[in-house]
């Protein structure tokens, strides 16, 4: 029998010892492809993901109109995404009762769709919207014929559904938005003709002749009650980091209202935001170039009157989570 040397005896320890280390993991691994779904003790890849921001605003536009009368607001918004490309969105807002007439002061908007393609390159998705003003409605003559035909009065509320198409290629996103609720935000005769029975009412009042506010009135309600449902909307939005903790934000809108151009409008917003110590401070230019200024303007119940469609400056803070 030949002597092993130390060197050999050395490296049949090596071997051996690989040996039962490979014969183990072999069972290990056959275990667990076995127990898989028992072994708790396994990090799992999470499926789905949740977030959420709390944001106030110096005001709160919307399109480029101010929901809240050109003052501050506040929002929550929540969003949840799954693996397949399911998602959803609900958001808790602040509005004035001034443009909402009648309302709690907040609305609620809830979202439900699907994205896929590739975060990185171009993604594609669709969705269905709704927004809510709880409690908010206006009354309205439903139609008006001279010399002095009022029809009785029409109760309209500013909820409003939408069909949202979006495609996006890394920092820009398109999107489409189709109304099929019965009107968008409220606007139908009763919205746009009323404010002429109310001028030709103010006239009277102090004496004066109505007579163009009642022909434009007629003119108005001339065929019959139209609501804007078919009202279309198209935004380009861009998110471009220009370092690590701060990012150019863009938006160009463009709305088309149905039976009621003078309600269109083309609406802008420019501005940067920073993170920092947890939070996102932001700034940005935002307005809307109306077709109709005078259908973009309030008057509060203390006679203030406000145009909201007007180009501002406005800051905002968010706390991510």
């Amino acid at each position: 029998m030949t002597t092993a040397t130390p060197s050999q005896r050395a490296a049949w320890r090596r071997a051996a010892l690989a040996a039962a280390c490979a014969l183990t993991a072999g069972a290990a691994s056959a275990q667990t492809a076995a127990k898989a779904p028992a072994d708790a003790g396994e990090p799992e890849i999470a499926s789905y993901t949740f977030n959420g921001e709390v944001k106030l605003s110096s005001d709160r536009k919307t399109r480029g109109v101010s929901d809240t009368f050109n003052r501050p607001g506040l929002e929550l918004t929540l969003n949840a995404a799954h693996e397949s490309g399911l998602l959803g969105m609900l958001q808790l807002g602040t509005v004035s009762k001034t443009p909402f007439a009648g309302g709690s002061g907040a609305t609620v908007v809830g979202v439900i769709g699907w994205r896929g393609g590739n975060p990185e390159g171009i993604t594609y998705g669709a969705a269905i919207a709704n927004e809510w003003f709880p409690g908010a409605s206006f009354t309205a003559p439903s139609s008006f014929a001279l010399p002095m035909d009022i029809g009785p009065d029409r109760r309209s509320n500013f909820n409003t559904t939408y069909l949202v198409g979006e495609l996006g290629y890394k920092y820009l996103t398109a999107r489409y938005l189709h109304v099929v609720s019965r009107d968008f935000r409220g606007i139908n005769s009763g919205m746009a003709c009323g404010p002429y029975l109310g001028a030709a009412q103010t006239i009277v009042a102090g004496g004066g002749d109505p007579t163009n506010a009642l022909m434009g009135a007629a003119g108005c309600y001339g065929s019959g009650f139209q609501n804007s449902r078919g009202t279309q909307l198209i935004d380009l939005d861009l998110a471009y980091p220009l370092r690590s903790d701060t990012k150019l934000i863009a938006h160009l809108g463009w709305q088309n209202v149905r039976h009621f151009k003078d309600f269109n409008t083309v609406d802008y917003r420019l501005g940067v935001e920073h993170t920092r110590w947890g939070f996102v401070f932001g700034a940005e230019i935002a307005g809307a170039a109306a077709k109709n200024r005078d259908m973009f303007m309030a008057t509060n119940s203390s006679g203030k009157t406000r145009r909201l469609d007007t180009t501002k400056l406005i800051l905002t803070l968010a706390k991510r989570f």
